[in-house]
């Protein structure tokens, strides 16, 4: 994984937009190739000038998340990015809601081609649900088969992917070649219910559709949920399935030879989970040990 081991800013940040700066320094001297940035923040600067800050710290900024409009995928192609995440719709119950959510986000990686940058599907554990008409095939599956490989990869998250049962070394290497990105992350253990699957647990979303209902109208911050210090103690707890790397149930020998023999690009480290051996650390202090398993593997 020498020169392709990155950073997913989001993982260190959360939705803060201040301490970018700071994080982008200690991420170059922990030794990390680059990062993937998450909107068009710079802290500040313009981006001129934030390009050229990242660019001293010899970071490569290879992808983006959340390049929500033009003006922001314009902020990524000037930043030398080359892919950027898109997300299908949630929800899919049959064959035929997969095949026009593919061909939407078809639809979405041809606009963003014309930024420079290839869209990248980026996944959760709920995509590894079968559709009801699908005995076969899960929803990540079907994606993978009708959406077009010359504008469409996928961000293969190992983690929510491990969360599912999933052996990834295998999907990737039936599905060779449509991995230009991964998402490193670490699990322990495989959901024994469906709702475990959630990115965000039912029970929590339903905690705020209690509070919506009081008359609360601070749920939601510009469509995406805030959630209050109980329901982030929960969410928190809930991503315990998310260990130090190398600790859990992943093969990455087996994932580093399958993601190298069909040509991937970047190894990008992502975290839900902070507490190693019952100790909470920072996201700074497991990005630096999360660094060092990959630079050895």
């Amino acid at each position: 994984m020498q020169n392709k081991v990155y950073c997913q800013m989001y993982s260190i940040l959360r939705t803060s937009r201040e301490g970018l700066l700071d994080a982008l320094k200690s991420l170059s001297e922990m030794g990390y190739n680059g990062i993937e940035g998450m909107g068009d923040n710079t802290e500040g600067l313009s981006r001129a000038e934030f390009k050229s800050y990242v660019n001293s710290l010899g970071l490569d900024c290879i992808s983006f998340h959340s390049l929500k409009d033009d003006a922001r995928l314009s902020f990524g192609q000037e930043m030398g990015a080359r892919f950027t995440d898109i997300r299908p719709a949630e929800n899919l119950k049959t064959v035929e809601d997969v095949k026009r959510a593919a061909d939407e986000l078809n639809r979405q990686a041809r606009h963003i081609a014309k930024f420079g940058m290839k869209a990248v599907v980026h996944n959760h554990a709920t995509e590894f649900r079968r559709p009801a008409d699908s005995p076969d095939l899960s929803t990540y599956e079907l994606l993978l088969l009708n959406t077009d490989p010359e504008y469409v990869g996928f961000e293969l998250d190992i983690g929510w992917a491990q969360l599912a049962g999933v052996n990834c070394g295998e999907l990737i290497r039936k599905y060779a070649g449509r991995f230009p990105l991964l998402h490193v992350k670490e699990c322990n253990r495989v959901a024994k219910s469906d709702d475990e699957l959630e990115h965000f647990p039912k029970f929590v979303m339903e905690m705020m559709k209690v509070q919506t209902a009081a008359g609360d109208n601070k749920n939601f911050i510009k469509g995406a949920p805030a959630f209050s210090p109980e329901q982030m103690e929960i969410l928190y707890e809930s991503r315990n399935w998310n260990v130090s790397l190398g600790e859990g149930l992943v093969d990455w020998a087996d994932i580093r030879s399958a993601a190298e023999a069909q040509g991937v690009a970047a190894y990008i480290n992502e975290r839900e989970y902070y507490t190693i051996g019952g100790k909470k650390l920072t996201p700074l202090e497991c990005a630096r040990m999360d660094c060092d398993f990959l630079k050895q593997l």
